[in-house]
């Protein structure tokens, strides 16, 4: 697909991309973070737990939803930085590590935001003006 006709550049067009992949992988590091025991692997059958085939569909479904999130986060995150960048391979790699940060971390920036709001939605009375 041809973007030159846009004004984007061959750096914005591989930005755009790479961050998506980027916040994809950051997405799913912090997935599988959330779903592993972090005092290490298991050491016998007795403490392997393995789920159930509907569970399992589930997960799947959940951890697809997941990383599509975090394309799109990464996208959204690219087009600020579209045409305002130096086009080196350091300004390149910079955003590209943001974007892993972004994947990442955007997760656990909606759930706090969403207790926030909940908790401001119970102190107001449910009144959405005074949020």
């Amino acid at each position: 697909m041809e973007f030159g006709f846009l004004g984007f550049t061959v750096f914005d067009v591989a930005l755009l991309f790479a961050c998506s992949i980027g916040a994809i992988l950051g997405s799913l590091v912090q997935a599988i973070l959330a779903t592993i025991h972090h005092d290490g692997p298991p050491r016998s059958e007795k403490e392997l737990r393995i789920a159930p085939p509907h569970i399992r569909k589930i997960r799947a479904a959940w951890l697809s939803m997941r990383l599509f999130i975090g394309a799109v986060l990464g996208f959204v995150f690219a087009l600020y930085f579209v045409g305002m960048l130096n086009q080196s391979a350091a300004t390149f790699c910079r955003i590209w590590a943001l974007s892993f940060l972004v994947g990442y971390a955007a997760p656990k920036l909606w759930v706090l935001k969403g207790e926030r709001v909940a908790k401001r939605m119970i102190e107001s009375g449910g009144d959405v003006g005074k949020v």
